[in-house]
């Protein structure tokens, strides 16, 4: 059986890459590539979808996992943001105290600081 990769897995390969690459580490470089890398990567999502390339799914949502993770990067290094697992963890829990209405399909928001 193979070891579950962790989100805080995949932030710190990412810190790793961007070092041993030589890849700008100056905040407004980063936030640069990474949210124009996260943006051509979710496209890509959307083309394969739209085209029914069932088998590139999983490589491309691959592509946005890691760079929404380099953004959690930039959060967390520049601004000190709490850490992307923690946040999961809260958002998850939050997602479970919503109820679903089926007649208008979607889901309420319960009042919460945290997540608007």
């Amino acid at each position: 059986m193979e070891n579950n990769i962790t989100i805080r897995d995949i932030q710190e390969w990412k810190k790793s890459f961007v070092k041993n690459k030589g890849i700008s580490e100056v905040e407004e470089t980063s936030i640069k590539i990474a949210l124009c890398k996260l943006t051509e990567e979710v496209g890509e999502v959307s083309k394969a979808l739209l085209e029914e390339k069932w088998e590139e799914i999983p490589a491309e949502v691959t592509d946005v996992i890691i760079f929404a993770c380099k953004m959690a990067n930039i959060a967390e290094k520049f601004h000190g943001s709490e850490d992307l697992t923690s946040v999961i963890r809260k958002k998850m829990g939050y997602c479970e105290t919503r109820t679903y209405d089926s007649n208008l399909k979607k889901f309420d928001k319960p009042e919460n600081k945290e997540f608007k």
